[in-house]
């Protein structure tokens, strides 16, 4: 089950994803070195692998709000009778 993330996981993720995208476009340059790239394409995997985990935290939370949300509105009420 994924985590719950925080404010901070949401936010930050703009600028790993666009960290992800330099690393990218370093690697196909090519003119790095072997051992260069060989820590880029280590540091890249990581960055996406915390990208998708984030994007699954976000689906379930989007899921779970839509789930309550359903409910809610599906909730049936009556009005409030007085007893006399």
């Amino acid at each position: 089950m994924a985590k719950t993330a925080t404010k901070s996981e949401f936010s930050g993720f703009e600028h790993d994803f666009e960290h992800l995208g330099s690393i990218v476009e370093r690697l196909e340059q090519g003119n790095i070195s072997l051992e260069e790239m060989l820590k880029l394409y280590e540091e890249g995997t990581a960055l996406a692998a915390k990208l998708v985990e984030t994007l699954k935290t976000a689906e379930l939370k989007v899921r779970t709000l839509s789930k309550v949300h359903e409910e809610l509105a599906s909730f049936e009420t009556s009005p409030f009778e007085e007893e006399e």
